[in-house]
């Protein structure tokens, strides 16, 4: 609601524009800083399971599991994106088709504030159910890094995003720029401000 809105607003730390802050590599190769730790690999997690193929079973239905992986491995689903409304099939032979998506973006997020903190919070975080949403891959690609001067195309879901991407910002004490604000304030006015109207 407009009203959760606000009050995230309220606990977020707004600043004019982020900073680029050097240091940043997802990659994990030899040589690459990793980040964020390997992707989907959570330690905090002791399922045996990925965090993707955890994932994929939480937001897909008709989930079709490989034998043998100790009922972990997503064979195929299917995703009702909510970014697009798109009911969209997946199959593990064409895994990029629905991808993962950080609300927040990793990217982003280092200079948010994430450069400050150790490997393990940084690991904990890019495995964050609460920041993970599955999405159609295409969607996934036209977000990248952004904040929210990217929106998604749905706008049913426009205001559930955008509380995601505040709450996270407020539990991880991530900065948001006074864009990412105005953008949240118009496209979710509060209920004082409905009710002043």
């Amino acid at each position: 609601s407009g009203q959760r809105i606000a009050d995230l607003l309220a606990d977020v730390d707004v600043v004019a524009e982020l900073p680029d802050v050097a240091g940043y590599e997802r990659g994990c190769k030899r040589g690459q800083r990793c980040s964020f730790g390997a992707a989907w690999n959570d330690p905090t997690d002791h399922s045996g399971c990925d965090t993707r193929n955890r994932m994929l079973q939480q937001q897909l239905t008709e989930v079709v599991i490989k034998p043998g992986t100790h009922g972990c491995k997503v064979l195929a689903g299917t995703l009702e994106d909510p970014y697009t409304g798109q009911v969209v099939a997946f199959s593990a032979a064409d895994p990029d088709a629905v991808q993962v998506d950080h609300v927040f973006a990793l990217a982003r997020a280092w200079d948010a504030g994430a450069w400050r903190w150790d490997q393990a919070q940084r690991i904990a975080f890019a495995n964050d159910p609460a920041n993970l949403i599955v999405v159609t891959g295409p969607a996934n690609r036209d977000k990248s890094d952004s904040g929210l001067q990217w929106l998604p195309p749905n706008p049913a879901y426009r205001c559930t995003y955008i509380a995601r991407y505040l709450s996270v910002a407020a539990d991880y004490d991530l900065a948001i720029t006074g864009y990412d604000r105005d953008i949240a304030l118009t496209q979710c006015p509060s209920v004082a401000e409905r009710t002043a109207a």
